[in-house]
This record gives structure tokens, C-alpha cells and sequence, in this order.
């Protein structure tokens, strides 16, 4: 029994199809078959991408084609060519499982595809035509794959599978899917996902919901979207390329255009599938983690990249209006912000803002101290922060802003006691100088040691502390 589009915010797509531990998918999904976008699925083997594939087209009644692409002749799709009674030209003898009639075809296995019936898929996939003939019946092309093998794998790794025969597709093929979705594997479902898809009382008569409604109402949905944020959209996603450009992540423009009309079909699908949605930019965000086609790699990138970059641009887009603003954010460097919005004479708050940002924006805790004492030194007398500003800064410089002194380190690490003989040779010729810069760059050396010195070079980071005073022109302390 199908029920009705208005049960949506009491049932998930996934779960009423019995797919358990997809629910984070519902709005790729519902926005995949709203626009009858290509969506490739990416996961290991038994992670219900074909059972997923198969419930949907059931749900949508609509006449079905798997196709395992290892294995795939072109007559499989197309039927055997025959001269007709004139022979003046060719008519295909099909049989059962020709593409001629689908409304869902799915592309399992896509990745072992030979390249050149992968060539032959483009235009079924991106026009939904076939040896140039229409295929007017077909809504839905799907596919699914593997993750791809690494050129060096380590067979000693037993975390994840290899898969040898899965091969990255050709950077063409995949540019036509508007969505690439890493599937979820068994550890990352919660234990009551795990329980219900193990569960004995699984019955085939359950409700589920009207899908075919739904998209409709997706679709109806889309257009107050367009009409809401379209303009605005069109420049995050300017933005956007820019920045996923610079992170190395290169896009076509026709995925400029697929992130586009994504982002919208997910928003407008969140708003249909909850009742208090009002954040573009999770949408936004959402569409960009499950529309990049570098997620199909041997290495993909990873979703805190993926964040990052969607979050710069959207910072960009909303103040857009503010020159200042724009030009800062523009930077991407977070260091180089601070110096840009120091020269435009943004206000306290503004620039405590940014100096947070700088401080996250590395990884290594000696740089972030670095960053802060020079900010604290350069600061402290002329600017009054915020505290949310002041307190990250502070929690930082302590290391280094109390007074040290040397002395004899005994320790079985010998990582440890090559650098203190090296450290102690050196802080005793520095601090000879009887500077005040020159007792600071020994405090800071001093107060990473030993425990920041076994992952960083200390010498490449006291050269890192010295740019980073002079860049905040802290010339005495």
C-alpha cells in the first residue's frame, strides 16, 4: 500500500524502502529523481547499491534494466541488427532485456566497463539517446562502482577492500553524473540501523511512500527555490570554482552548472522531507559533498576539504555587498586576511573574526603558537579585541610568554636528546645576544620542546616564528 506525500516528515525515503543507515541520503536521492539526474553510487560489495536501485524503480513503476557492465556487449543493449526487407537499412531484432522500453536503466559494476562500450554509455547516460535514436521512454540512469584500486595498494591494510579490477572512469564519463554518492559501508551504520536491517520482522506490505507524488512535489518545489535564491546561488557557485580550483579540485563548467540546479533540487527536496528547513547553505554544502566528481578517484577528497572550501565561498557570497569583506575573503591565504583587513581598517570585531579563522587554520599546534604570539605581541597595545579572540590567543602564547630556563633533558627518545643537544648548543649562542627577540625565539623553542619536535623540524619552525613577528612587524617586546 503506497501512501501519500504528507507521511514524508514521519518516514524516510531510505528506510521505507527497507535500506537502513541512509537516511543522511533522502534529499540526494528525492533531488536525483526530481531533476532525472545520472547518480553514480560508490561503496563496497554488499552494501545495498543494487537493492537500493531495484526498490526505487519498483516504488516508481517503472520498467527496469540491470545491466552488470563487466560483463556487457553492446547487442545486450540495442538487440541484434538485421537488414529489413529491403535492405535499405538495419532493424534491431531486441530481446526481453533491450534498452529500447526502460523508464530505469542501472549500470552496475561501471568501473570494470571496457573503455570502449564506456564510450558508447555517454550518450545513453548524458542524452538518453542511443546509436543517435531517442530513448523516449527512459527517466532514470543510474550507476554503481567499487572504490577504485590505488596504483601502490597495501594488501596489509585489512581496514578497507581492494578491488583490483575497479578502474577510475574516464574523467568524461563521470563529468555526467550531476551526483557521485559514497555509499554507507557496516561501520559507519549506528546500532539501531544495524538492528533493524538484521531484524526477523521485516515484512514486504509495509508502507511506503508515494514516490512518484513526491517528486512531483520536489519538482513544484524547485521552481519557489530558483526564484528565492537563483541569483544569489549563481554567485557562491562563481566563488566556489574559484576556491575548489586553488584546493585542486578542478571542475567543468557543465559541473558549474549541474552544482547549481543540485543545490537547488536538495534544498527544495530538505523542504519537502522536514519541516523547518531554512538553511541554504546545508543544502548548498550537501549537494557540493555528493556532486564532485573527484570522489569517484583512488583518492578522494576529503569531506573537512570539501567544507572548508564550500564555507570560504558561502562567507564570500553573503557579504558580497561589503567591497572590504570581499577583497579579504578573496585572500586565501588566512594570515594574508588579517594583513589586508588591518590595511582597510576593519573594526575590532571584524578582525578578531579573522584572527580565529588563522589560528584554525592550521594543523601543526607550533604554528598556531607562532601565529598567536605574534598577534598578541602586535595587538595587544592598539587593538581591543574580542574576548573569543583574545582567549584562543592566550590559551596559546603561554608556552612561550613565561620564562624558561635550561637544563639537562635525560631521556630514552633519542629523537628527544638529538634535539635538545642541538637546541641547548644553540639557545646558549642566541641568548648571548642579550636581546629581547632573541630570548623570545628561545622561549618558543623551548616551550615545544620536547613533544612538538618529534613531528616538526625546529629549525624550519623557529625560521616560521621569526616571518611570522616580522610579518606583524613585532620588532621588540
Amino acid at each position: 500500500m503506497l501512501g501519500t506525500s504528507a507521511s514524508v516528515n514521519q518516514t524516510s525515503i531510505t528506510e521505507s524502502l527497507k535500506i537502513y543507515g541512509w537516511k543522511h541520503l533522502d534529499a540526494v536521492i528525492l533531488a536525483a529523481l526530481a531533476t532525472e539526474s545520472p547518480l553514480l553510487l560508490i561503496g563496497p560489495h554488499g552494501t545495498a547499491k543494487t537493492l537500493l536501485v531495484e526498490r526505487i524503480a519498483q516504488a516508481l513503476h517503472l520498467e527496469f534494466r540491470h545491466y552488470n557492465a563487466s560483463l556487457l556487449n553492446y547487442d545486450d543493449l540495442v538487440g541484434i541488427p538485421l537488414p529489413d526487407e529491403t535492405k535499405q537499412k538495419l532493424e534491431f531484432v531486441t530481446t526481453p532485456g533491450a534498452i529500447w522500453d526502460a523508464g530505469f536503466v542501472f549500470f552496475d559494476e561501471i568501473s570494470r566497463c571496457r573503455a570502449d562500450l564506456q564510450n558508447k554509455l555517454f550518450p545513453i547516460i548524458h542524452e538518453r539517446r542511443v546509436i543517435g535514436m531517442p530513448l523516449d521512454t527512459l527517466q532514470f540512469r543510474w550507476a554503481a562502482m567499487n572504490p577504485p584500486s590505488p596504483d601502490e595498494p597495501d594488501f596489509d591494510d585489512l581496514s578497507s577492500d581492494i578491488y583490483l579490477g575497479s578502474e577510475p572512469l574516464d574523467p568524461a564519463l563521470i563529468d555526467r553524473f550531476p551526483f557521485v554518492i559514497p555509499v554507507p559501508n557496516w561501520r559507519d551504520l549506528e546500532k539501531e540501523d544495524r538492528r533493524r536491517m538484521l531484524s526477523f520482522a521485516q515484512t514486504e506490505d509495509d508502507e511506503i511512500l508515494d514516490l512518484t507524488q513526491l517528486i512531483e512535489d520536489c519538482r513544484d518545489g524547485m521552481l519557489a527555490v530558483e526564484h528565492e535564491y537563483g541569483e544569489w546561488l549563481g554567485d557562491y557557485v562563481i566563488y566556489l570554482m574559484d576556491l575548489l580550483y586553488r584546493s585542486k579540485l578542478p571542475q567543468s563548467p557543465r559541473r558549474a552548472r549541474m552544482l547549481l540546479r543540485s543545490m537547488v533540487a536538495v534544498h527544495s527536496a530538505r523542504r519537502l522531507l522536514s519541516d523547518d528547513v531554512i538553511d541554504m547553505d546545508v543544502s548548498a554544502e550537501i549537494a557540493l559533498l555528493y556532486g564532485l566528481p573527484q570522489t569517484a578517484t583512488e583518492v578522494p577528497p576529503t569531506p573537512t576539504l570539501v567544507v572548508a572550501v564550500h564555507r570560504q565561498a558561502w562567507e564570500i557570497s553573503t557579504k558580497l555587498e561589503h567591497d572590504g569583506w570581499r577583497q579579504v575573503l578573496e585572500e586565501e591565504d588566512a594570515v594574508q586576511r588579517i594583513l589586508i583587513a588591518e590595511e582597510l581598517g576593519f573594526n575590532d570585531e571584524e578582525l578578531g573574526q579573522l584572527i580565529t579563522q588563522a589560528l584554525g587554520a592550521y594543523k601543526a599546534e607550533s604554528r598556531k603558537i607562532s601565529l598567536a604570539v605574534a598577534m598578541y605581541l602586535s595587538f595587544r597595545n592598539r587593538r581591543k579585541l574580542t574576548p573569543a579572540a583574545w582567549e584562543p590567543i592566550t590559551k596559546l602564547i603561554t608556552r612561550v610568554m613565561q620564562p624558561r630556563r635550561m637544563s639537562l633533558f635525560n631521556t630514552s627518545n633519542k629523537t628527544d636528546m638529538d634535539n635538545w643537544n642541538n637546541i641547548k648548543q644553540w639557545a646558549v649562542e642566541r641568548r648571548a645576544d642579550e636581546d629581547a627577540l632573541a630570548n623570545l625565539e628561545v622561549n618558543y623553542i623551548l616551550g615545544c620542546f620536547p613533544d612538538m619536535w618529534r613531528s616538526a623540524d625546529w629549525n624550519k619552525s623557529l625560521e616560521q616564528f621569526q616571518e611570522d613577528l616580522a610579518t606583524f612587524g613585532v620588532t621588540e617586546v
